[in-house]
């Protein structure tokens, strides 16, 4: 597997892994403008040429933000997010960032034992936050990680 910055070739990949596993799924424009926006900071995991999952994340005043982080369906399970996440604290610790923070879904068990199993604790949450696809909402579960 290979990481690597995200390119404007790359945002119908990203769209199309996000809308097959997000309810609230950015838009291509939306990554368009993420990678082409300094603030950020949009990398890619490939394998075998192709683009198998993502993470955009931002710095601000000493901190750091995930934003989004996904794998292709056919990829998930198989380690990608956690190298992923690996990418992201060192790219963070090389530039003084003192704190990691996320928002995850209530409903995301999975994205939620992962952050756990790396060290991020919850810190509060976001009551009805997030619509759900059949109506209603659900709570954003605020997660930080200290360097």
């Amino acid at each position: 597997m290979n990481i690597r910055p995200a390119s404007s070739d790359d945002c119908a990949a990203l769209t199309a892994i996000d809308a097959a596993g997000n309810p609230s799924p950015w838009s291509e424009r939306q990554f368009l403008e993420a990678v082409e926006n300094p603030a950020d900071t949009v990398y890619v995991c490939e394998r075998g040429g192709e683009i198998c999952g993502f993470a955009v994340w931002r710095e601000i005043c000493g901190e750091s933000e995930l934003h989004l982080i996904a794998a292709a369906p056919a990829c998930r399970r198989q380690g990608i997010a956690s190298k992923l996440l690996a990418y992201w604290f060192q790219t963070t610790s090389s530039q003084g960032v003192s704190r990691l923070l996320l928002e995850v879904r209530a409903g995301n068990a999975a994205a939620i034992g992962l952050y756990r199993k790396y060290g991020f604790i919850e810190t509060g949450r976001r009551k009805n936050y997030y619509p759900l696809p059949e109506g209603g909402y659900e709570d954003a579960i605020l997660m930080e990680k200290p360097c």
